[in-house]
C-alpha cells in the first residue's frame, strides 16, 4: 500500500504535465497558423484598398493605409509574442518531465532551438539577431520589406491626396501617420530587445517548474 501511495502521485504529476505540455504544442501550432492567416489577409486587404482608392469616389479611403499596415504588423508581432510564450512553456515542461523520469526522453525543445532560433538570443519578434540569416529571420525580414513598400505606397499617395485637399484636419494626415509609425515601431524594438515580458515569464516557469 506504501508503495502504491508514493508510485500513484508521481504519476499523476507527469499525466498532467503531458496534458499540459499537449496543450502548449496546441497553442504553438495554432498561434503559428493565425500569424500567416493574419499576414495573408491583410496583405491581400491592403493591396486590394490601394487599388480600389484609384477609384475617385473612394480615393480618400488611401489614408487608412499608412496607418493600418504598422498596426498590422503590431497584431502580427502580438500572434508571434503567444508563439513565444507557448514555446517556452513547452520546453519548461519538457525539461521538467525529463527531469522527473532521470533522462532525456523529450527533445523538441532542443532541437527546435538548433533548428529555428535559440529562443534566449536576442530578437525582434521572429528575427533572431543570432542568426539574422535563418530562414525565420529572412521571412521577417521578406514580410517588413513587403510592408514597408505597402506603407511607402500609402503613404505617397496619401501625399498626394492630402496635397489636393489641403486645409483643416488634412493637414495633419501625414504627420499623424509618420508619428503613429514611429510610435508603433519603437514600442517594438522595445518590447522584444527590452525583454521585461520575456524575462518575467521566464521567472514565473522557474517558480512554476523548479529544477531539481
Amino acid at each position: 500500500m506504501a508503495e502504491t501511495e508514493t508510485t500513484l502521485p508521481s504519476d499523476a504529476e507527469l499525466r498532467i504535465l503531458e496534458a499540459q505540455l499537449e496543450r502548449m504544442r496546441g497553442m504553438l501550432g495554432g498561434y503559428s497558423m493565425l500569424f500567416f492567416s493574419h499576414m495573408r489577409v491583410w496583405s491581400l486587404a491592403t493591396l486590394a484598398l490601394l487599388v480600389a482608392t484609384r477609384w475617385e469616389p473612394l480615393a480618400a479611403g488611401v489614408v487608412i493605409v499608412p496607418f493600418l499596415v504598422p498596426f498590422v504588423f503590431l497584431e502580427a508581432s502580438y500572434l508571434f509574442y503567444y508563439t513565444v510564450f507557448a514555446r517556452r512553456h513547452a520546453a519548461s515542461l519538457e525539461r521538467t518531465i525529463n527531469a522527473r523520469l532521470g533522462r532525456p526522453v523529450l527533445h523538441a525543445h532542443a532541437i527546435e532551438a538548433a533548428y529555428f532560433y535559440d529562443p534566449a538570443a536576442a530578437k525582434i519578434s521572429a528575427l533572431s539577431l543570432a542568426r539574422p540569416l535563418g530562414h525565420m529571420s529572412a521571412m521577417t525580414l521578406g514580410y517588413s520589406a513587403g510592408a514597408g513598400i505597402l506603407w511607402l505606397a500609402g503613404l505617397l499617395l496619401t501625399a498626394e491626396w492630402a496635397a489636393a485637399h489641403a486645409g483643416g484636419l488634412v493637414d495633419l494626415v501625414i504627420p499623424g501617420a509618420l508619428a503613429w509609425t514611429a510610435l508603433i515601431v519603437l514600442y517594438l524594438l522595445w518590447t522584444w530587445l527590452g525583454r521585461g515580458d520575456e524575462r518575467r515569464l521566464e521567472d514565473a516557469l522557474r517558480r512554476a517548474y523548479p529544477e531539481r
